[in-house]
């Protein structure tokens, strides 16, 4: 990565630089300055030296990553969106993004990292955003820790969408609307969320979709992006998700099985957000490949008001 000084960083150390005008944070700083990937003009140089218009400031990204902490994994995985800084991919539910105690192999984050790896670029991408096991949908990883830092500030940023696609339990009728309640985490449960008022903000937009009285399609909006915020918020209104074994009651549970939903319907169609490297905002959409989903998303369209 290459910064060319300007008359304005006329006298400015080398480390203003690098943590102002290429956006370098402090972890990153530190870990290029041991592996000696810093280069003035080309040639090594200490973060204490003075800059001049018309200096090349170089960093070396990949001599600063770390080591794996994962093996790359040879598995198909559907690319929605690549450039030098990210990677955007269709993840598939029941797939975990990142490899865990109960279950080392067979993630998203392997499948991602054998895939750069085959294509002769470092292997070692790191996860922007996550999804639950069962959610399906956009994933974005960065292909280094200086893109992943830049991505996940452009990802909270207020120009940022992730747009959801549901399926409720229970008749909504057409229109918009806005749940705005906070979420904690429901102690001793770790995985269980609920709304309370000591909880973090969380704030999802809906739109209906359709509805054929028994179940209702909608699109979320997150304006905040809280652990299991669009399941905890469709079961605080009194709709769960179909397939939610852990936020739905027992007549949405007995209406999942009658469908054959077994997960959560929910799928991120798509995530908007800016490019690190151009500046522009770049939309992926993500096309929805389960069978029962997009089976029931297609009558649910054709009930659309």
């Amino acid at each position: 990565m290459e910064y060319r000084c300007t008359e304005s960083d006329q006298g400015r150390k080398l480390y203003y630089i690098l943590r102002n005008g290429m956006g370098v944070s402090a972890s990153l700083l530190k870990r290029l300055k041991n592996a000696g990937a810093v280069f003035l003009n080309g040639e090594p140089a200490f973060t204490t030296v003075t800059v001049m218009p018309g200096d090349i400031v170089t960093i070396d990204l990949i001599a600063a990553e770390r080591e794996a902490d994962l093996e790359p994994e040879a598995g198909d995985i559907e690319i929605l969106f690549e450039n030098e800084a990210m990677l955007i991919v269709n993840k598939p539910a029941g797939m975990i993004v990142h490899p865990s105690i109960a279950k080392y192999r067979g993630s998203l984050a392997a499948f991602a990292a054998g895939y750069l790896q085959k294509t002769g670029q470092d292997a070692r991408c790191h996860v922007v955003n996550r999804l639950d096991r069962d959610t399906s949908g956009c994933v974005v990883f960065a292909k280094n820790a200086y893109y992943k830092t830049s991505l996940s500030e452009a990802l909270a940023s207020s120009d940022a969408e992730k747009v959801y696609l549901g399926v409720m339990y229970g008749a909504l009728s057409g229109g918009s609307f806005t749940i705005s309640q906070p979420i904690k985490r429901a102690e001793p449960q770790k995985m269980l969320r609920i709304v309370s008022p000591d909880g973090k903000r969380a704030v999802t937009h809906c739109e209906i979709l359709g509805s054929d009285g028994e179940m209702t399609l909608a699109r979320f909006t997150l304006e905040t992006g809280r652990t299991h915020q669009i399941r905890v918020h469709s079961a605080y209104i009194g709709h769960p998700l179909l397939g939610d074994a852990l936020y739905g009651t027992e007549e949405s549970i007995k209406a999942s099985e009658r469908l054959g939903i077994t997960a959560q319907a929910l799928h991120a169609v798509s995530i908007r957000l800016r490019d690190p490297i151009t500046g522009n905002m770049i939309t992926a959409e993500a096309p929805v490949r389960r069978q029962e989903l997009q089976s029931i998303i297609e009558v649910l369209w054709k009930n659309r008001k």
